[in-house]
């Protein structure tokens, strides 16, 4: 049985508006800042930054050129 779920990510990215579709079983704001930084191409910084703070993870997405990153399940 798949457990998959749908998501839309919104974000900035140089203050171009960028969106996508996920799946995943969940998703949580650290890990739509993580993807929203590898579908910008500029990758993740130092492996998987997801596992830290919710903060964190903003200020290195930030420094990468994505923001204001939303997401939703659909």
């Amino acid at each position: 049985m798949n457990d998959y779920k749908d998501f839309e990510i919104h974000y900035r990215f140089q203050g171009e508006p960028r969106h996508f579709n996920h799946q995943g079983n969940h998703l949580c704001e650290t890990d739509a800042l993580h993807f929203a930084t590898l579908h910008a191409g500029v990758g993740a910084v130092e492996g998987h930054f997801c596992a830290g703070p919710v903060r964190v993870a903003m200020l290195c997405a930030e420094r990468l050129g994505v923001t204001q990153v939303r997401w939703k399940r659909t």
